[in-house]
């Protein structure tokens, strides 16, 4: 999916911008310039042979081929509104280089990004088109040959009067050029791996999992954070910086606790606690508050889901006390959960109040535990009041949590279903068809989200459903949950 930073206005502009090769990645263009013939400087600039600009574009078109993608299947990948035709055009182009026949200059750094996520080309586009641009920018500045004066002459002159530079300061720019290439050869010297520009990177990485890590299934995401720990390990083998070092520390604290996430979803709970005690090593050297109060909930619900509720109960407790807002209202959801389930309602209530008092008010995805919202804590009072056997009132919180959990969120909405489907058998009337019905529901998924939390709290319903298991609906349901629990890997719990 077109990572959201990159927006479809983002692509649109460089229609207009890119025309004009002096701002290769957008910026403004005078607008007494907009009316020079259109692609004069990329016809100046065709002087010069462009190996590293040849080499991006001939890679981006065999990537293509090789995923059997066409130009609308890439665009379709890159961005919702791939069916605007200029959108499809500023793909064509970057894959392509030319624009109606003609070359056209190097895309967007943002396109490139898109573009290299869609084709999985694991940052191998985006380092073939930065060996492009600066190539690109070596030439239009002269810095291997001086490039006629005819053809780009008026141009420079005009650049320079718009920014109020009426002399030729050719001494200057060249001056400044070779400098900056200096700099450059000097920060790849100091950490060996252009660590300052990897490392951006991957924090860029890290905010688009954070986002997206909910909508998208586990088994998806494995090889990908992995990869980027992998990463992450072989820099810090290297010579960082004090500053790239605390950095990298941090992306590894980052990465190892959605390993354990990812672990904990699929349900291998021991290795989620290793890479959950990794993940406090590296917090603990950068304190980062938010990562470190992520690990304790995560702590709490392995604890959780093994069986050990009073250890989930205290963990969350214990971290509650000094967590930020972002995710303290998470952390008296689990104390509460814990405790319902040891059967304690004044604990069980007094948790549910901190969590209702704690609810953040609309916050962005950070990398840790995922946003706690109003939904999020009607489903764990639903949850709290039917393990202690309240049905009517965990129907009420299951229904609201159901209407207000956002798409997508499916692990969040099956609990609501799974709460919705114990609270009709926990009443003077109980009713085994609508929660038979509600727990189909809950695990009508899309392929990959069917979690250990899911299948876990099914066993817990299936249980409930005993005293009628002569019912066809209730035999049926029994069948659906024997099979999951084969299609599920060896070792994975069924029931809380």
């Amino acid at each position: 999916m077109f990572p959201p930073r990159v927006a479809y206005d983002t692509l649109r502009c460089k229609t207009a911008t890119d025309r004009n090769h002096s701002h290769p990645v957008g910026g403004n263009v005078p607008t007494h310039l907009h009316g020079r013939r259109e692609g004069s400087h990329v016809q100046a600039d065709d002087q010069h042979s462009r190996p590293a600009r040849d080499r991006y574009y001939t890679r981006a078109q065999e990537l293509m081929t090789e995923r059997g993608m066409d130009i609308s299947k890439l665009a379709r990948q890159m961005t919702p509104d791939w069916q605007q035709a200029d959108i499809r055009a500023t793909v064509r182009s970057a894959v392509r280089g030319q624009r109606a026949g003609k070359p056209a200059p190097l895309p967007s750094m943002e396109t490139v990004e898109a573009l290299d996520r869609a084709l999985t080309a694991e940052g191998e586009l985006v380092a073939l088109w930065q060996k492009a641009m600066m190539e690109d920018t070596a030439i239009r500045i002269r810095l291997t040959t001086t490039a006629p004066q005819t053809s780009t002459g008026n141009l420079d002159r005009s650049l320079r009067a718009a920014a109020g530079h009426d002399r030729e300061d050719t001494t200057d720019r060249r001056e400044f050029a070779s400098l900056s290439l200096l700099a450059i050869e000097t920060l790849r010297r100091i950490d060996g791996t252009s660590s300052a520009v990897t490392l951006s990177e991957l924090e860029d990485d890290l905010l688009e999992l954070a986002s997206t890590f909910d909508r998208t299934p586990p088994p998806e995401l494995i090889k990908e954070t992995s990869g980027r720990w992998r990463q992450v390990e072989t820099m810090l083998e290297g010579r960082l910086s004090i500053v790239d070092l605390h950095r990298a520390t941090r992306l590894g604290g980052q990465l190892t606790y959605y390993l354990g996430r990812l672990a904990f979803a699929t349900g291998h709970y021991r290795d989620a606690r290793r890479f959950t005690d990794l993940s406090e090593r590296y917090t603990v050297e950068t304190n980062d508050d938010v990562l470190l109060a992520s690990i304790a909930a995560l702590r709490s619900s392995i604890a959780f889901y093994t069986h050990r509720w009073d250890d989930a109960a205290l963990i969350a407790a214990q971290a509650r006390g000094t967590a930020p807002a972002y995710v303290a209202a998470r952390l008296a959801a689990y104390e509460a959960r814990a405790q319902a389930r040891r059967g304690r309602p004044a604990e069980t209530a007094t948790a549910l109040q901190a969590m209702q008092a704690g609810i953040p008010k609309a916050t962005h995805p950070k990398p840790g535990s995922s946003p706690f919202s109003a939904g999020s804590a009607a489903m764990f009072s639903a949850v709290c009041l039917v393990s202690l056997g309240d049905g009517e009132h965990g129907e009420r919180y299951a229904r609201e949590a159901i209407d207000s959990i956002e798409p997508g969120h499916h692990e969040e909405r099956s609990h609501a279903l799974l709460a919705l489907a114990s609270s009709h058998l926990h009443r003077d009337r109980p009713d085994p068809s609508a929660a038979v019905a509600a727990a189909r529901e809950a695990v009508a998924v899309p392929a990959g989200h069917l979690s250990s939390t899911i299948v876990s709290a099914l066993g817990g319903v299936w249980r409930e459903l005993q005293p009628w298991e002569s019912d066809p609906d209730v035999c049926s349901l029994g069948q659906m949950i024997s099979d999951l629990a084969l299609a599920l890997p060896a070792g994975r719990p069924h029931a809380p």
